[in-house]
């Protein structure tokens, strides 16, 4: 019994590691996608597919978070947090395939920002689950 305990309490402590580290990531995210907008044409071809693509990879987590607790969650704002995240999904993926040339493409990289902003915000003030409380 008190293996499992320090099994279980380790798990939850890498958990809570990985987690502070892809929020990080995810807040590191914001300032770059801003000055992307703010500066749309000064960075080369690789490296918009490579923030494109990381920046795709980031919602994930957040998609199968609202996939796995929409029981739980308020219906209308999950709904549209996950429409907002699907379409960013599906829009950065072509973007980075794609590549360069897309018109107003400064304006998805402020909806990156605000889509890492509301991976912050979820993860960061998400309630606490019933056993995690006890």
């Amino acid at each position: 019994m008190l293996l499992r305990d320090i099994a279980k309490t380790a798990y939850d402590f890498k958990r809570k590691i990985m987690m502070i580290f892809y929020l990080i990531f995810c807040s590191l995210l914001i300032p770059v996608n801003l000055w992307a907008a703010i500066t749309p044409h000064l960075h080369s071809v690789l490296s918009m597919q490579l923030l494109h693509a990381t920046s795709t990879l980031v919602l994930l987590p957040l998609l199968a978070s609202l996939w796995i607790q929409r029981k739980h969650l308020h219906h209308l704002s999950s709904f549209i947090l996950s429409i907002f995240l699907c379409v960013m999904v599906v829009i950065n993926t072509r973007i980075t395939f794609m590549g360069m040339g897309v018109r107003n493409g400064w304006i998805d990289h402020l909806f990156l920002a605000l889509a890492a902003m509301s991976v912050e915000a979820y993860f960061l003030f998400m309630p606490a689950a019933a056993s995690e409380k006890a």
